[in-house]
Protein backbone atom coordinates (compact mmCIF):
# COMPACT_ATOMS: atom_id res chain seq x y z
CA UNK A 1 0.00 0.00 0.00
CA UNK A 2 0.62 3.41 -0.21
CA UNK A 3 1.14 5.98 2.48
CA UNK A 4 -0.30 9.42 3.04
CA UNK A 5 1.32 12.14 5.47
CA UNK A 6 -1.07 14.88 6.69
CA UNK A 7 0.60 18.26 6.79
CA UNK A 8 0.57 18.63 10.50
CA UNK A 9 3.22 15.95 10.32
CA UNK A 10 5.45 16.99 7.26
CA UNK A 11 7.71 19.31 9.33
CA UNK A 12 8.56 16.33 11.49
CA UNK A 13 8.29 13.36 8.83
CA UNK A 14 10.46 15.01 6.52
CA UNK A 15 12.11 17.67 8.32
CA UNK A 16 16.32 17.92 8.31
CA UNK A 17 16.65 17.27 11.91
CA UNK A 18 14.55 13.23 11.69
CA UNK A 19 12.28 12.59 14.47
CA UNK A 20 12.69 8.71 15.59
CA UNK A 21 9.32 7.58 15.48
CA UNK A 22 9.59 8.65 11.34
CA UNK A 23 12.73 6.88 10.86
CA UNK A 24 11.36 3.55 9.82
CA UNK A 25 8.63 5.67 7.16
CA UNK A 26 11.17 7.46 5.60
CA UNK A 27 13.23 4.17 5.45
CA UNK A 28 10.44 2.58 4.36
CA UNK A 29 9.91 5.33 1.52
CA UNK A 30 13.52 5.23 0.49
CA UNK A 31 15.68 2.00 0.88
CA UNK A 32 16.14 -0.44 -2.35
CA UNK A 33 14.81 -3.69 -0.02
CA UNK A 34 11.43 -1.63 0.50
CA UNK A 35 8.25 -1.31 -1.75
CA UNK A 36 7.10 2.09 -0.18
CA UNK A 37 5.18 4.67 -1.88
CA UNK A 38 3.89 8.08 -0.51
CA UNK A 39 0.89 9.25 -2.78
CA UNK A 40 0.25 12.84 -2.62
CA UNK A 41 -2.42 15.41 -4.48
CA UNK A 42 -5.18 18.13 -4.36
CA UNK A 43 -5.23 19.99 -1.18
CA UNK A 44 -2.33 18.32 0.63
CA UNK A 45 -0.16 18.27 -2.19
CA UNK A 46 -0.50 22.35 -1.34
CA UNK A 47 -0.10 22.08 1.84
CA UNK A 48 2.79 19.76 1.81
CA UNK A 49 4.24 22.20 -0.45
CA UNK A 50 4.58 25.12 1.94
CA UNK A 51 6.45 23.60 3.88
CA UNK A 52 10.52 23.83 2.36
CA UNK A 53 11.37 20.41 3.92
CA UNK A 54 8.48 18.14 2.73
CA UNK A 55 8.30 20.07 -0.58
CA UNK A 56 12.03 18.37 -1.18
CA UNK A 57 11.55 15.48 -0.21
CA UNK A 58 8.24 14.46 -2.15
CA UNK A 59 10.18 15.91 -5.66
CA UNK A 60 12.75 13.94 -4.37
CA UNK A 61 10.96 10.53 -4.03
CA UNK A 62 8.97 11.64 -7.19
CA UNK A 63 12.13 11.60 -9.02
CA UNK A 64 13.25 8.31 -7.59
CA UNK A 65 9.44 6.70 -8.73
CA UNK A 66 8.41 6.81 -4.80
CA UNK A 67 5.53 8.83 -4.58
CA UNK A 68 2.85 9.56 -6.83
CA UNK A 69 0.59 12.78 -7.96
CA UNK A 70 -2.86 11.96 -7.74
CA UNK A 71 -4.88 14.07 -10.07
CA UNK A 72 -6.28 17.77 -8.18
CA UNK A 73 -9.74 17.29 -9.83
CA UNK A 74 -10.50 13.53 -8.97
CA UNK A 75 -9.64 14.25 -5.39
CA UNK A 76 -11.70 17.36 -5.21
CA UNK A 77 -14.47 15.50 -6.54
CA UNK A 78 -14.08 12.77 -4.30
CA UNK A 79 -13.86 15.27 -1.13
CA UNK A 80 -16.96 16.71 -1.93
CA UNK A 81 -18.87 13.33 -1.79
CA UNK A 82 -17.33 12.52 1.36
CA UNK A 83 -17.10 15.77 3.20
CA UNK A 84 -20.54 15.58 4.84
CA UNK A 85 -19.72 11.78 6.10
CA UNK A 86 -16.51 13.37 7.44
CA UNK A 87 -16.13 14.27 11.43
CA UNK A 88 -12.85 15.95 10.15
CA UNK A 89 -11.95 19.27 8.13
CA UNK A 90 -9.87 16.95 5.82
CA UNK A 91 -12.10 15.46 3.11
CA UNK A 92 -9.58 15.89 1.12
CA UNK A 93 -7.09 13.15 2.40
CA UNK A 94 -9.87 10.84 2.82
CA UNK A 95 -10.47 11.23 -1.00
CA UNK A 96 -7.09 10.92 -1.43
CA UNK A 97 -6.73 7.33 -0.04
CA UNK A 98 -9.97 6.13 -1.66
CA UNK A 99 -8.77 7.30 -4.53
CA UNK A 100 -5.10 6.19 -4.54
CA UNK A 101 -5.78 2.78 -2.14
CA UNK A 102 -3.50 4.26 0.25
CA UNK A 103 -4.68 3.10 3.51
CA UNK A 104 -1.68 4.18 5.49
CA UNK A 105 -1.97 7.59 6.98
CA UNK A 106 0.97 9.51 9.17
CA UNK A 107 -1.09 11.70 11.00
CA UNK A 108 -1.57 13.04 14.93
CA UNK A 109 -4.97 14.48 13.86
CA UNK A 110 -7.53 12.36 16.21
CA UNK A 111 -10.41 13.64 13.96
CA UNK A 112 -8.84 12.60 11.24
CA UNK A 113 -8.09 9.40 12.33
CA UNK A 114 -11.53 8.68 12.89
CA UNK A 115 -11.86 9.39 9.71
CA UNK A 116 -9.61 6.93 7.91
CA UNK A 117 -10.35 4.26 10.13
CA UNK A 118 -14.02 4.66 9.49
CA UNK A 119 -15.26 1.54 7.49
CA UNK A 120 -17.95 3.58 5.83
CA UNK A 121 -15.13 5.79 4.57
CA UNK A 122 -12.35 3.45 4.14
CA UNK A 123 -12.81 0.00 3.48
CA UNK A 124 -10.72 -2.99 1.91
CA UNK A 125 -9.06 -3.12 3.56
CA UNK A 126 -9.51 -0.83 6.56
CA UNK A 127 -7.30 2.28 7.09
CA UNK A 128 -4.26 2.45 9.46
CA UNK A 129 -2.54 5.18 11.32
CA UNK A 130 1.01 5.66 11.82
CA UNK A 131 1.68 7.98 14.85
CA UNK A 132 5.23 6.67 16.26
CA UNK A 133 7.63 4.03 16.50
CA UNK A 134 5.41 1.58 17.68
CA UNK A 135 3.29 1.43 14.56
CA UNK A 136 6.17 0.28 12.17
CA UNK A 137 4.57 -3.29 12.16
CA UNK A 138 2.04 -1.40 9.56
CA UNK A 139 4.53 -0.67 7.13
CA UNK A 140 5.24 -4.07 6.79
CA UNK A 141 1.78 -5.94 7.21
CA UNK A 142 0.18 -3.49 5.09
CA UNK A 143 2.64 -1.22 3.24
CA UNK A 144 2.88 -3.57 0.12
CA UNK A 145 2.61 -1.27 -3.12
CA UNK A 146 0.95 -3.39 -5.39
CA UNK A 147 -2.36 -2.67 -3.21
CA UNK A 148 -1.94 1.02 -4.75
CA UNK A 149 -4.21 1.61 -7.81
CA UNK A 150 -2.17 3.18 -10.53
CA UNK A 151 -4.24 6.48 -11.49
CA UNK A 152 -1.30 9.11 -12.10
CA UNK A 153 -1.91 12.39 -12.47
Amino acid sequence: MCLIVDANLASLVFGDDLQDDFKPVIDWLTSKKKDGKLVVGGQLATELNRVSSARRFVKSLMQAGRARRIPDNDIDAEARRVAGQCKSNDAHVIALARISGARILCSHDANLHTDFTNPALIAVPRGRVYQNITHQPLLQRYGHTQACKQKTA
